[in-house]
């Protein structure tokens, strides 16, 4: 379970990984960057960026958690790591 404490690792280990994915700079993403218009994801970036997250934080994702405003902005796809980890 992630505890109030550790979002802001969290936000970092998300960053990381997206970084990565990317193949930017982590301090040049930021919360309120949008995956399509800022950091250009694609469809194929989304369904990656899924994966990695499911492997790092040990979730799974249903069918149904897959809406378009969960991949809206960097802010938002650490909001849903931070509640899939949590349950």
């Amino acid at each position: 379970m992630i505890m109030e404490e550790e979002r802001a690792p969290l936000q970092l280990m998300v960053i990381d990984i997206m970084a990565g994915l990317l193949r930017q700079r982590p301090e040049d993403i930021r919360l309120e960057h949008s995956l399509l218009n800022d950091l250009y994801l694609d469809s194929l970036h989304v369904l990656e960026l899924l994966t990695l997250l499911e492997q790092r934080f040990g979730f799974e994702t249903d069918a149904e958690d897959l809406q378009p405003h969960v991949f809206s902005t960097v802010e938002s796809v650490v909001t849903f790591v931070r509640e899939k980890a949590a349950s």
